[in-house]
């Protein structure tokens, strides 16, 4: 049989009773999946044309009866039966996605554990035939540099390197190993790369180790995006396949030297120039880069496999830099608060300030700190992905045509990344559409989305119009028919304010216990800073409005972007750094929400809007 995919033109050979999901992956074209491929999102949007399986429970959940007489099926559900024409509308398609790079700026002493050490070793003659090695060895413990350790690949080297240029030679030192042996003196810049491996995105920041320079950023979408947008369904599938680990360990590796291609060509070098990497990700994302199985992080109790630093060569994982180049994976504190975590702190400073101070990181998963140089307490809130436009039913990622900011005076007004038509909107316009409507009184305190008659006698005859159907089925139109991408609607239903309400609920009640755990109140807290690109983007205003945070009166708001980014390359450029991301591990406390009694009480209470 042959499937076609339309507007691409794609065609591709199929067996009978393989997904469209399945052919497409196949046939490079990429649609949108937010579940995985398990029929619990309803993303994966096709209009088909020929013979394929019977319409299933899942598609009727998300398609009305109209849109299966129109041909539109499930790409994950739909099974090819015959020769087949697929159109992949718009909004089924992945966009490319705004990626955040930028973090907060750190005053840091440079102590890069990397160096380079320059030699004049004289000749051997026959009167001292004295081995190649012994002689560096002699003039490397006269200059104080302690033991010498060389790797093979530098033993192999040495010999040519020095004849060619009269004994004079470059060992560059990776923490107390000699990984490479230079002829000459070597006047190129030390490099390396931070990697953060975020569940949505991968960035990479390529640095000069000597002078702290950002020299090239690159990012990409993370590609273990194809089996689930949260870490849940990577770890189901981790578990379910036969070569799940393997699968995802390869993907995220592959991405890594995709980046470091990208990152070092951008300065005209090699990637095997790069001798020093640093990696942080949350808990599940370190460990499918290892390869070690993150089955039990998702079975009480939630225990990872390795919580210590990761020190390994960049050989070990498959990864394309130098093949000695020392790869070093930030500590995680436990198993749903993790390097990214460990970043944050560090870049944000808060374990040695006297003032309370909370960091959050929202996300599928939000992590938050609170506390000072005096007692740090961490915790994780399973927020679920409505944060990043999944399980909405207009939502997407924070990618081109996606609705970002919603102001409401009358009218609504709204602005889409990129411009032109939305397609849907990502989650900081989710948040700012909620909170306006609240203001209005569109919404009210339970989240139920009012009467039209409500709502104009309140003198907003314009938004009471934008009101259709009733009760549990009630939505309003961010966006009418004729504004959107393809003709089609952005709507807020009953069911994505609920969702919302789960999400900012989750990262309330983290907030509200570790204030209850330090013994402090709101005004106490001096600064909070918002992490990650939605935290980046969200506004303060709109956060506070919906109830996913406190109204810190006294304290000041601070977005510091890809801080975990930041982390990582303090990492990477300061021994210091390095090594106070490792006593992190015995300074901060943890909190697991889950087994404590008040959890679902103070859940319950921070639904309410």
């Amino acid at each position: 049989m042959q499937v076609i995919f339309q507007p691409m033109g794609v065609a591709c050979a199929a067996d009978g009773g393989e997904s469209i999901l399945a052919l497409a992956e196949r046939a490079g074209v990429a649609i949108e999946r937010v579940c995985g491929g398990r029929g619990t999102c309803g993303k994966c949007l096709v209009r088909v044309s020929g013979e394929v399986s019977e319409v299933t429970e899942a598609e009727r959940h998300f398609l009305s009866p109209q849109a299966l007489a129109d041909g539109y099926r499930l790409a994950c559900q739909a099974r090819a039966l015959a020769d087949l024409e697929i159109v992949v509308p718009d909004v089924s398609r992945v966009a490319e996605v705004s990626i955040l790079t930028g973090g907060v700026a750190n005053d840091l002493t440079l102590d890069p554990w990397v160096s380079r050490h320059t030699l004049s070793v004289p000749p051997a003659t026959l009167d001292d035939p004295v081995a190649d090695w012994e002689a560096v060895r002699r003039l490397w413990e006269q200059e104080g540099l302690g033991a010498l350790r060389p790797t093979l690949r530098a033993m192999r080297e040495l010999p040519a390197a020095l004849r060619a240029n009269g004994g004079q030679i470059t060992l560059l030192q990776v923490d107390d190993e000699v990984v490479r042996v230079e002829p000459g003196e070597r006047v190129d810049p030390l490099l390396g790369i931070a990697y953060d491996i975020g569940t949505t995105t991968v960035v990479g920041y390529l640095m000069d180790l000597e002078t702290g320079q950002e020299l090239s950023v690159a990012s990409e979408l993370n590609p273990q995006t194809r089996y689930g947008d949260d870490v849940v369904s990577r770890i189901q599938h981790a578990d379910e396949h036969p070569q799940g680990i393997e699968t995802l360990q390869r993907a995220i590796v592959e991405t890594l030297g995709r980046i470091l291609i990208d990152t070092t060509a951008q300065i005209q070098v090699q990637p095997d120039d790069v001798l020093a990497i640093t990696v942080v990700g949350n808990t599940t994302m370190q460990h499918l880069l290892l390869g070690i199985s993150p089955t039990y992080l998702a079975q009480s109790p939630y225990v990872p496999a390795v919580t210590r630093a990761v020190n390994l060569k960049a050989a070990e994982i498959g990864l394309e830099a130098h093949p000695d180049a020392h790869v070093w994976v930030m500590p995680s504190i436990a198993g749903w608060v993790g390097g990214d975590t460990v970043g944050l702190l560090l870049a944000t400073g808060i374990y040695e300030q006297d003032e309370v101070a909370l960091a959050i990181d929202i996300g599928t998963n939000g992590e938050m700190a609170l506390g000072s140089r005096q007692r740090l307490i961490t915790c994780s809130a399973a927020a679920g992905p409505a944060f990043e436009g999944a399980h909405i039913s207009c939502g997407m990622r924070a990618a081109q045509g996606a609705i970002d900011t919603v102001e409401i005076d009358h009218k609504v007004h709204w602005t889409a990344i990129g411009g032109g038509m939305p397609r849907g909107i990502c989650g900081s316009g989710l948040v700012d559409v909620i909170g306006e409507l609240l203001r209005v009184g569109v919404i009210d305190p339970r989240g139920k989305l009012v009467e039209p008659g409500v709502v104009e006698t309140a003198g907003y005859p314009a938004l009471a119009a934008q009101i259709e159907g009733e009760n549990r089925h009630r939505s309003f139109a961010v966006v009418s028919p004729d504004e959107g991408a393809e003709g089609r609607p952005v709507l807020l239903t009953q069911r994505d304010i609920r969702e919302l309400q789960l999400a900012k609920g989750a990262i309330r009640s983290g907030i509200e216990i570790l204030m209850r755990e330090l013994g402090v109140g709101a005004d106490d807290v001096r600064r909070v800073y918002l992490a990650g690109a939605f935290g980046n983007y969200v506004r303060p205003e709109s956060a506070v409005a919906i109830g996913m945070v406190p109204h810190f009166r006294r304290a000041e708001m601070l977005a510091v972007g890809n801080a975990a980014g930041s982390g990582a390359k303090m990492a990477l450029l300061s021994r210091t750094a390095r090594a106070r991301a490792i006593e992190l591990l015995v300074q901060v406390e943890y909190l697991e929400l889950s087994g404590r009694p008040d959890f679902q009480e103070q859940f319950a209470e921070a639904m309410l809007f």
